[in-house]
């Protein structure tokens, strides 16, 4: 049975910012664990099936921990998430991917920058609080996987090299807007945001998050030989 780590509600500024940030934390990792299972469904063999299954998996792990914490500070885990349920309908709508490789770079895009979304809000949780995050947001493998399946195929075809990145593009403007949209409508989330260049306003916060997160995705477009 996997430790918890509930201290987390008590280094934090207020009960309600803590109940923002766990279901923040606790829809990302639903919104994955189906995304992967979908994934999963559409894989083209077996052993990339059984992988993706096994990592969708893992993504439910981390809600035991999380209704912990929220029942620690009285609240309830799926009343928490539930304010967050509907983000994703709309990506979903623009970003049909029209076979394997683009349903690939469109999970491996978008759960890159929800992901990297949870650690830049996680930054000012108290060192004692780490390790409930650290567990949720931990690496799940599935970048790396994603690498060794995709990068070679992309290496050897410049055409859909191309294409990718084009698709690339595409879906990181619509994850960036995801994550823009969660802030708006969820401000208390920017109290765990440890802005270390000074931004407050909210144009520099904008512009803050989507340097943070463009970042990240460009990083990872790299790492497939694909431009950003």
């Amino acid at each position: 049975m996997p430790q918890t780590h509930d201290d987390v509600a008590e280094t934090t500024p207020a009960r309600a910012d803590v109940v923002e940030m766990v279901g923040l934390h606790g829809f990302v990792q639903l919104a994955a664990f189906a995304r992967l299972a979908t994934d999963a469904e559409h894989a083209p063999d077996l052993r990339a099936q059984v992988t993706i299954s096994r990592m969708a998996a893992g993504e439910l792990a981390a809600l035991d921990q999380l209704e912990t914490v929220a029942r620690r500070v009285g609240a309830d885990l799926y009343e928490a998430m539930a304010s967050y349920s509907t983000v994703l309908a709309d990506f979903d709508r623009r970003t049909p991917p029209g076979d394997w490789w683009e349903r690939v770079v469109r999970t491996y895009v978008a759960y890159g920058v929800l992901a990297d979304l949870q650690r830049v809000l996680s930054r000012a949780v108290a060192p004692d609080g780490r390790p409930m995050l650290d567990d949720v947001i931990a690496d799940s493998g599935y970048e790396d996987f994603v690498v060794a399946m995709l990068g070679p195929v992309v290496a050897a075809d410049q055409q859909l090299s191309a294409r990718l990145a084009l698709w690339g593009r595409r879906v990181v403007g619509e994850a960036l807007g995801i994550a823009q949209r969660l802030l708006a409508e969820h401000p208390l989330l920017w109290s765990f945001a440890d802005r270390q260049d000074g931004a407050r306003s909210e144009g520099d916060d904008a512009a803050w998050l989507r340097k943070q997160l463009s970042g990240g995705h460009a990083r990872r477009m790299g790492r497939l030989g694909l431009t950003a």
